[in-house]
């Protein structure tokens, strides 16, 4: 978990543009602490400002451009908007820089297009219906447009980008919403907005979901009115806390935001008088800057500060389909961890008196050709994909009582064979047969406790890897005009995307294969997301043939260089081969196992031998099990969004058990972790675990609720001194791939490289 809040305020008065900084610290006696800056620091008194990523957007009111191309045709001044992008140091003597990262001037058609006003004729003139203001509202890693008038709500959703020489780029189309007008205050905290009326105390927490065109989802989440905050008080957020402030007196309330509560801001945390200097004119706005490390945590092995200090590279793979029993079941049958983090018990492996049923005859886990290496055939069990579509998971998870799932009840694994229709769902292979995999596990880390994010396939469950939910989808949408067309729809954000909102542009996507001519994770969570490098294909390129020069993308021949050569990005993103005639490295069912261990060896090797080897964190790990047999329940879990339902599922439990190997030289071998919380571990733990890593303020995530409540790994990272050892792995061998002399080439396709079906 991160160090504790590190938040600013930044007061403003209407009269002056001297503007003071003060630290927010609940644990003190004070809230509101001054820091020390330069005299007269100032700001345009006019600039409005909100905290948008790790900048603070900053615009004033209607003007007229002068940029001379921007004039009207006539020759007449544009009516626009000036606006500036800001960064804030609170180490700084003037924590506001002097020098903007973008700046110039928005014109007023921008937000309005071909209206003057969006008032009613004679009435609402000098305010945001004819446009004199504009009103913003910072939601995340996006900015809402908001023209309030008597009767309507009009607004439009932008999508930030600090790397465009205008932030706001265009996302979804101007709208209206249905219940919310003038007089209402739209605050946006933790991937939800307070919807407030000061005039009556009536208020609506919407869940905010950039997924829709209408970005506040319905139904609405709590409603209510509050008697405590009244007409004239002010509601600041801070972080994911909310200051209630009486500008008459000083008073305020620190309050606690919990969306389930029936009054999400009920809890009070602290409450006094803010300072003197706070005036009843002032403007109040929260600044959460990265969070630097703390040096005195840093020393103990285990704290995500230790990690921080300690790691610089972090390196994270996704493999495809396969079970925690099926492949890595066995690790200590004839053995035991060295130590076991977080739980209770010991190692959860497989064992032969597990089974399914088909028909009335017991079908028992076994071990593929009796656990044996055997170079006069191929490593793999499957000549069909096993199914595991949402439908047929949730079949395999609650075998003949589908309604427990209705009342949460626990699974069962009992439909494995009965879904797939063949027994060879409850074969595994061993140790012997898969060393790299299971090599890698003993010498370093592996969770027991592991599960995929959702019951279903590849997609949905690298959806959620990689943004927290899987779209309201339920199956896959990697094939057809579905997959070919998917960057040009409405999508929640990507940890790409939140990273470069937040100032981190320092990683990179290494890719082996295209996926029906494109690259997979580009194509899907990336293009069109952050415009300045990864636009939505144009109509002479619809299909996105050409990368643009600047796409974070390279080859994994790229990362193999880079690796041995200390020259890593902070954030490497591994894609295997996911389909090929000769060596896919994915792991997926119906190709030979082989490639994919050789593979994982080789990147292995690389950063082993490199460099930079003392500072990396090595994240293996599966999508989904892919139909195939393994024998612990999933728990249930956070909704990532509290409208997602789809078919009657509610994305509220997570899908069967996965391996996850944690690989570095600050962890001890043969350890076995799992959560310390309530909370078991899938995908978006290493989502919350990178973003904590990069210090970004939990506030800033935007990422929906899953991985607010995901537990991170850092207790694994807990060794006083990096190991020395040099840890030395023979790859599998088999009937493709011999111990020596070439692997066969005569390989025929398999099932899935023939339809490229669902993985």
């Amino acid at each position: 978990m991160q160090s504790s809040s590190y938040e600013f305020i930044i007061s403003r008065t209407p009269n002056s543009d001297v503007y003071q900084t003060w630290r927010v610290d609940p644990n003190q006696e004070e809230l509101l602490v001054s820091v020390k800056t330069r005299a007269n620091t100032t700001l345009d008194r006019e600039i409005q400002l909100i905290t948008v990523g790790n900048y603070l957007l900053g615009w004033g009111a209607q003007g007229n451009d002068p940029t001379p191309l921007n004039a009207a045709s006539s020759g007449e001044p544009t009516p626009a908007y000036p606006y500036r992008l800001l960064q804030f140091d609170p180490t700084s003597p003037t924590p506001l820089s002097r020098n903007p990262v973008q700046s110039g001037w928005w014109d007023k058609a921008k937000f309005f297009w071909g209206r003057a006003d969006f008032g009613h004729e004679g009435q609402d003139k000098g305010g945001y219906s004819d446009g004199t203001e504009l009103c913003l509202v910072s939601c995340g890693n996006f900015v809402l447009n908001f023209i309030p008038t008597q009767g309507r709500g009009t607004f439009r959703l932008w999508n930030f980008d600090p790397g465009l020489a205008d932030p706001l780029a265009e996302y979804g189309p101007q709208g209206a919403f249905a219940r919310i007008e003038l007089g209402h205050e739209l605050i946006y905290i933790s991937d939800y907005v307070i919807d407030w009326v000061p005039a009556t105390g009536s208020y609506v927490l919407w869940s905010f979901d950039p997924l829709n065109k209408i970005p506040l989802s319905q139904p609405v989440i709590q409603e209510g009115t509050w008697k405590t905050i009244k007409e004239g008080h002010r509601l600041v957020r801070i972080g994911d806390k909310i200051l209630h402030w009486n500008p008459v007196d000083g008073s305020y309330r620190l309050l606690a935001f919990d969306p389930k509560a029936k009054d999400p801001i009920a809890k009070v945390l602290k409450k006094g008088t803010l300072p003197k200097a706070i005036t009843d004119s002032a403007t109040l706005t929260c600044v959460e800057p990265t969070i630097p490390v703390d040096a005195k945590q840093a020393a103990t092995p285990g704290s995500m500060d230790f990690l921080r200090s300690k790691i610089k590279h972090v390196v994270y793979i996704m493999l495809e389909n396969r079970s925690f029993d099926h492949i890595c079941g066995w690790l200590y049958e004839n053995d035991k961890p060295a130590q076991i983090i977080g739980g209770k018990g010991p190692f959860k492996g497989a064992s032969t008196k597990f089974f399914n049923l088909n028909g009335k005859k017991e079908v028992h886990l076994s071990k593929f050709r009796d656990g044996k290496v055997d170079e006069s055939q191929e490593l793999e069990i499957f000549h069909e994909d096993p199914y595991h579509d949402n439908s047929d998971v949730m079949r395999q998870l609650f075998h003949g009582n589908p309604e427990a799932y209705l009342k949460q009840g626990k699974p069962n694994m009992g439909g494995f064979v009965a879904n797939n229709g063949n027994d060879n769902v409850m074969e595994t292979f061993t140790p012997e047969q898969v060393p790299v995999l299971n090599g890698l596990g003993k010498n370093f880390a592996i969770s027991d406790e592991w599960f995929c994010s959702m019951p279903g396939g590849t997609d949905v469950n690298r959806a959620f890897s990689l943004t927290g939910s899987s779209f309201n989808v339920l199956n896959n949408f990697q094939n057809g005009d579905e997959y070919i067309d998917w960057p040009f729809g409405l999508h929640r954000p990507s940890i790409f995307k939140v990273l470069w909102a937040n100032g981190f542009t320092d990683w990179k996507i290494y890719n082996s294969v295209k996926w029906m001519n494109f690259v997979f994770t580009y194509h899907l969570f990336l293009q069109g997301q952050i415009p300045s490098l990864s636009p939505v294909p144009t109509s002479d390129d619809p299909q996105n043939q050409d990368l643009p020069p600047n796409a974070p993308i390279s080859p994994i021949d790229q990362f193999l260089t880079d690796a041995k050569a200390g020259k890593l990005p902070a954030f490497s993103y591994l894609e295997p081969r996911w389909i090929a005639p000769q060596g896919t490295t994915s792991y997926h069912p119906g190709g030979d196992l082989v490639p994919g261990e050789q593979h994982l060896l080789e990147i292995f090797n690389a950063l082993q031998d490199s460099p930079a080897w003392n500072e990396t964190l090595f994240v293996i790990t599966f999508d989904e099990h892919g139909g195939i047999y393994d024998h612990v329940p999933p728990p249930y879990a956070a909704k990532p969004y509290p409208n997602d339902w789809a078919d009657g599922f509610n994305f509220d439990i997570m899908g069967v058990r996965i391996p996850t190997l944690l690989i570095s030289p600050w962890i001890t071998e043969k350890t076995v972790f799992r959560s310390e919380t309530d909370v078991a571990y899938d995908s978006t733990s290493i989502l919350a675990t990178l973003l904590d890593w990069l210090g970004i303020p939990r506030s800033r995530w935007g990422l929906g609720d899953r991985i607010k409540a995901a537990p991170t790994f850092e207790g694994v990272v807990n060794r006083p001194t990096a190991r020395t050892d040099v840890v030395k792995i023979e790859p599998p061998y088999d009937a493709n791939n011999p111990r020596e002399g070439a692997a066969n080439s005569d390989i025929p396709l398999n099932g899935l490289q023939e339809v490229m079906g669902p993985r």
